[in-house]
């Protein structure tokens, strides 16, 4: 029995041309003047199977019509191919030193930041995470400006770019991944085996499958009864939340509530 209490394309930052669009709207609609504002996009490299991206091509598009340059750099990985950012009216080039703003997802190697550039990703920074203090110790000494996407909120304290709930469908999709390895080294072979990490997947849809036929496979009984029942505690309501429960809403689970987990894990 699996009990639960409540609780993808690109990385979407619709607020960086929230940010931008109005600082760009008056300029003219010529798109590679020598004047006009230049925005790079980076490749994520934080890991081999990294996808994400900054901004997407119907970003890039909004973006060159208010006379922005915009250059990324060039990547067979990313969600969106490079044909489709060319299209959309971005220049590829390796170089960003050219740029006023430079935008990633996840935070570059300190030895590739550009000095006196402004940077704008998750630098994982704000509470002095202690692997990100070289990071910050060199865009000190580069005299770089971060922008810090946990730090951009709207005029009523609300953060404007954040992780959603393709975020927490990613998330549980690779927590169920690793819990059947987990379980596999334990000597359980349990339904969790066929399920593959999130990057294994070419669309939302095809790992929506896979999860659904472990959902059947758990319902044939072929989880070991020694493994149950799981209790899953979610903590919030958020977006990453939402998407997560979307995953395991896959499953044959039970909602319950607070109240019950002491009894249940005792009894079963």
């Amino acid at each position: 029995m699996w009990l639960l209490r409540h609780r993808g394309r690109c990385f979407n930052l619709l607020a960086a041309q929230r940010l931008y669009g109005a600082r760009f709207s008056s300029l003219s609609s010529s798109k590679n003047g020598a004047n006009s504002p230049c925005i790079g996009i980076l490749r994520e490299e934080s890991n081999v199977w990294e996808g994400r991206a900054a901004l997407g091509p119907h970003h890039v598009q909004a973006l060159v019509k208010k006379g922005v340059r915009v250059v990324v750099q060039p990547s067979t990985r990313r969600a969106y191919s490079m044909f489709e950012y060319e299209t959309a009216g971005a220049e590829l080039h390796e170089d960003l030193s050219s740029c006023d703003v430079i935008l990633g997802v996840k935070a570059p190697t300190p030895e590739t930041l550009i000095p006196h550039k402004t940077y704008a990703f998750f630098s994982h920074t704000i509470k002095a995470q202690e692997a990100s203090m070289e990071l910050l110790d060199t865009c000190l000494h580069k005299h770089i400006r971060l922008l810090d996407y946990e730090k951009i909120v709207d005029s009523s304290g609300k953060r404007v770019v954040a992780f959603g709930r393709y975020a927490g469908a990613a998330g549980m999709t690779n927590i169920l991944h690793g819990l059947g390895l987990r379980l596999l080294a334990l000597g359980h072979h349990t339904p969790f085996m066929h399920l593959g990490g999130t990057h294994n997947y070419s669309s939302r849809s095809a790992a929506k499958a896979a999860i659904a036929n472990i959902g059947r496979e758990i319902e044939y009984g072929l989880m070991p009864e020694v493994l149950g029942p799981m209790i899953f505690v979610f903590c919030g309501y958020g977006g990453v939340s939402k998407g997560a429960l979307d995953v395991l809403r896959e499953l044959p689970i039970q909602m319950i509530d607070p109240s019950e987990v002491e009894e249940i894990s005792k009894t079963g």
